[in-house]
């Protein structure tokens, strides 16, 4: 009785999981098929809203497939060898993205600016050994403590770059470091691939494609920040995740690489960007639904293990700092104040940065508890705004969802925009010049493209379970869960469309399965349609 009543928790859990992520990529493939947010202007970035031609995305979109066809039929009648060629087409990939990671940092000289700039000179003063920062009112690490994990990170890149001498700026190394990982990135999710899909060369090739193809991720390796950093690790650590989840387990030892390499990777994605936390209670959620039904000990040793790592790392780096610096760090600016701001308006967008939690938490002489009843007076201030006026709430909440979910170029070009004077003209109309309109409505293609081919692959899974087909458990929609948490937490928490990166990046598997399967629908070989019913 116990075991049925477990398994009727884990099938329920599956069918919410299979409703609800098929309604959020359906719409949001209809809202990015109708409406784009971007920032023309470079120096007000104002998310502006623009009704998209999708009349001429539609055949764009299917240029943009055109090559992928062709490739797949290359593969099916030259069917020998094919994983020797997915793995050259695997290495054509990563050098196209280190080429053009390479060439927009020698040619687009970005330079650190904003929280970027503070997060690079902190780890730079430790790196030099003035722990003077290290300060619980005058650094900026008093209001933003959070940022310790990846200021870590740098100061070790910066210790290793200093001892070569080398007058060039740091700033650059760790571009070529973003590089690195991206490419790592790349690999991860090309084998998560290979585990959702039962090692399908369609959806093997299409991943390698659509990632040769994503200009958002090209650009943000030039961003001396956490994302890159950060999602490779944690698209290494889903990767083992799915790995440990779909192995057999009559190889014990394989099984402890995979759970500890699963814990340290995912433990340092947050380490490096605590938003990631989201990603971490997805897959805590996942493997704690998978223990009802299996009751493996490991399982649940793991889950929780995850779980405590994620939360401890970041206060343990800080413990570490405040040891070596004979000070401490205020407990800075509290969680309330963010999701205060994400309820207000501001000149880039509904529930964007404005000033609000920095400015509350100044006011208040960086008290916390001060600081977070401001934050709940102004929640109930904008909470009575809403009730007065029930369009203008739906009015503020449905551009604060299209603002973050609609911009194809997740905010890399503003992110990305501070540079030397030394930036070569080509580079600059990309962000200011000719090629900008081009590369915008690029992006916004590409972000159809994968919005569509993702609810493709979640309507496929659907229709399987429905017609008696073979269906997947809970682990193949980890990427999915977490993008649901995600579209949760940022309509509460202050808005960005860069923030929505790494979520974009979790749905390409599932949009490189979508993809593989939907053009071996049509014929590839003149003698028979291929149609792969593997996952």
């Amino acid at each position: 009785m116990k075991r049925n009543i477990c398994d009727r928790i884990y099938i329920a859990g599956l069918r919410s999981v299979q409703i609800l992520t098929l309604f959020l990529t359906g719409g949001l493939t209809i809202c990015s098929l109708l409406w784009s947010y971007y920032a023309e202007d470079m120096e007000t970035q104002v998310s502006i809203a623009h009704s998209t031609p999708f009349p001429l995305y539609i055949p764009c979109m299917a240029i943009l497939i055109l090559p992928l066809f062709l490739l797949l039929r290359f593969f099916y009648i030259h069917n020998a060898q094919t994983e020797v060629k997915r793995a050259l087409l695997l290495g054509i990939s990563l050098c196209w993205i280190s080429t053009c990671g390479i060439f927009l940092i020698l040619f687009g000289r970005g330079i650190p600016a904003a929280d970027s700039a503070s997060v690079y000179s902190i780890a730079e003063a430790l790196a030099l050994g003035h722990t003077e920062v290290i300060h619980p009112t005058e650094s900026y690490l008093s209001y933003y403590p959070q940022q310790i994990g990846l200021i870590a990170f740098y100061e070790v890149i910066l210790r290793i770059w200093n001892l070569f001498g080398i007058s060039y700026s740091a700033s650059y190394i760790i571009q070529c470091v973003n590089v690195g990982m991206a490419c790592l990135m790349v690999c991860f999710q090309y084998n998560t691939v290979r585990l959702l899909s039962n090692d399908s060369d369609s959806a093997a090739v299409s991943y390698i494609y659509l990632a040769m193809l994503n200009a958002p991720l090209i650009v943000y390796t030039s961003f001396v920040y956490g994302e890159i950093p950060s999602f490779s690790l944690l698209s290494g650590g889903l990767w083992l995740l799915l790995k440990y989840l779909s192995s057999a387990h009559t190889d014990r030892r394989a099984d402890r690489i995979a759970m500890a390499g699963c814990l340290l990777m995912l433990t340092a994605g947050v380490a490096l960007r605590k938003n990631s936390l989201i990603i971490i209670i997805a897959a805590f959620l996942v493997m704690l639904w998978e223990w009802l039904t299996s009751r493996r000990r490991r399982l649940l040793l793991l889950s929780f293990l995850l779980l405590l790592c994620s939360v401890a790392v970041l206060p343990a780096i800080q413990h570490i700092y405040e040891q070596r610096a004979g000070n401490t760090l205020s407990s800075g600016v509290p969680a309330i104040s963010y999701v205060a701001m994400g309820m207000q308006e501001s000149s880039r967008g509904n529930g964007w940065y404005n000033g609000f939690n920095f400015n509350a938490y100044q006011e208040s002489h960086l008290d916390t508890a001060v600081t977070a009843e401001k934050s709940r007076e102004a929640i109930s201030a904008s909470l009575s705004a809403f009730r007065a006026d029930p369009g203008y709430a739906f009015r503020f909440y449905r551009d604060k969802f299209l603002s973050q979910w609609t911009d194809g170029s997740y905010f890399c070009r503003q992110a990305t925009y501070a540079h030397t004077n030394a930036r070569r003209d080509i580079v600059e109309s990309i962000y200011s010049g000719k090629l900008s309109g081009p590369f915008i409505h690029y992006c916004c293609i590409y972000q159809l493209l994968v919005y569509a081919c993702s609810f493709f692959c979640l309507l496929r899974q659907w229709r399987c379970r429905k017609s008696g087909g073979r269906a997947v458990g809970l682990p193949f929609y980890t990427g999915v869960i977490a993008v649901l948490g995600g579209f949760l937490f940022h309509m509460v928490w202050e808005a960005n469309s860069r923030y929505i990166l790494p979520y974009f990046l979790l749905l390409l598997p599932y949009a490189a399965w979508g993809l593989g399967t939907g053009i071996l629908l049509f014929p590839i070989r003149r003698d028979r349609y291929i149609i792969e019913n593997r996952h």
